[in-house]
């Protein structure tokens, strides 16, 4: 269901039916809502560029196009209407990374009586839909789904005695423009439908097409979460809070959580509860990142095999041993690049202390403890092997996302 059918008189017949009926009759018969970015300008008039090509589908097929048919932005609609000779401009604020974050910050989020802390019910919510980005499924949430999975979150995180009512973040998140809910003809859209009609009308709900777009890059999204755990969830258990919300990756800098142990009813054991035979064992299939093995062997050639944290030179087996150690991870939900500048060479233990969000490299260059007590200490550099500043930054935010909101400078 393609936009390459539309011609040039196909737009010019659906701006003419905008005009008859005028913006808000037009976008109410078709289901659209105005444009947020984009518009298309034809003869001195702005028009809702989305809603257009989806008419003008109409006009070249005999299918008209709904708002949930065709994604709209730069690379669809204003493509396909420039493409046909026409003038597209963007009829507000175009939403890049800081606006998403500047909007994170000023939430409208409700105070209910004897809470004087604003609610944690839109942050909660932004924090479950971006862990649903970060595995790239559709960006809408069909109102059960919704109901049934962000609701216990809101009873579980949400301030103490604050009733979970997950209709509301639903529904007013619209104010924060990161948000939209379709399928509440307009007609019922003035104020908070009841929870009867987001069942009736199959309502969906979930980030804007350009903020979802925006949230798909690692270092974005991570900026996002920050910004949301530092304004509104000081004090909650991160850990707790990332496992129970799908976001357990942002708890470690690398791959160190260990896969559950596996169960050992096999094994043979003796009077005193001690094994009697070999450790039983069990078939497992896994996908795993293919890492280049030059790349490892570079760093640690230039750096002698000494750590650059704790200047360690460890031997194993009579020979140097060190770790290649990636600074933002190579897997989800870091997607780390496997190049040069984002590896350093480290000790076993510093390996973990790093990975483990332990230890972090502040924007000085030294090496500083998340939870305090250690004696700072400056990373050893080498002119031959360049370290990439914006990983140590990355790595530094989720370490101040793990403690709590303590600063990481």
């Amino acid at each position: 269901m393609g936009l390459g059918d539309i011609r040039y008189e196909d737009v010019i017949a659906a701006a003419e039916e905008f005009r008859r009926l005028g913006r808000d009759d037009f976008l109410l018969k078709y289901r659209f809502r105005r444009a947020t970015s984009y518009e298309l300008v034809l003869e001195g008039l702005r028009y809702d560029s989305k809603a257009i090509v989806g008419v003008a589908h109409g006009h070249a097929t005999g299918d008209v196009l709904g708002p949930r048919d065709f994604s709209g932005g730069e690379a669809t609609v204003a493509r396909c209407l420039r493409e046909l000779g026409f003038v597209v401009e963007t009829g507000g604020i175009l939403l890049n990374r800081a606006v998403l974050l500047e909007r994170l910050r000023k939430l409208k989020a409700s105070r209910g009586p004897g809470n004087p802390s604003p609610s944690r019910h839109q942050p909660l919510s932004l924090l479950w839909a971006m862990s649903r980005a970060a595995d790239g499924p559709s960006r809408m949430t069909p109102w059960p789904r919704w109901r049934d999975e962000v609701g216990p979150l809101l009873a579980e995180f949400g301030l103490p005695n604050a009733k979970a009512t997950p209709e509301y973040p639903f529904w007013h998140l619209r104010g924060s423009g990161l948000w939209e809910v379709q399928g509440i003809p307009p007609t019922l859209a003035a104020d908070m439908p009841k929870v009867s009609i987001l069942a009736a009308y199959d309502a969906q709900a979930g980030f804007t097409e350009e903020a979802a777009v925006l949230l798909q890059d690692p270092v974005t999204r991570l900026d996002a979460i920050a910004t949301i755990c530092e304004m509104y969830l000081r004090g909650v258990d991160r850990q707790a809070l990332f496992n129970r919300m799908g976001l357990a990756g942002y708890t470690t800098a690398g791959s160190l959580l260990n896969p559950p142990e596996a169960e050992t009813s096999g094994a043979g054991v003796d009077e005193y509860g001690r094994a009697t035979g070999p450790a039983p064992r069990r078939d497992a299939t896994r996908s795993v990142i293919v890492r280049d093995g030059a790349l490892a062997r570079r760093v640690k050639e230039l750096e002698g095999d000494q750590c650059q944290i704790c200047g360690t030179m460890l031997r194993y087996l009579n020979r140097p041993y060190s770790v290649a150690a990636h600074i933002r991870g190579l897997g989800s939900p870091h997607h780390g690049p496997d190049e040069l500048q984002n590896l350093l060479c480290l000790c076993a233990n510093c390996h973990v202390l790093f990975d483990g969000l332990e230890i972090y490299v502040d924007s000085d260059g030294l090496v500083r403890g998340t939870r305090g007590g250690r004696e700072p200490r400056p990373l050893r550099r080498n002119p031959s092997h360049p370290v990439n500043e914006a990983h140590l930054s990355y790595h530094r935010n989720l370490c101040d996302v793990n403690t709590h909101g303590s600063p990481v400078n």
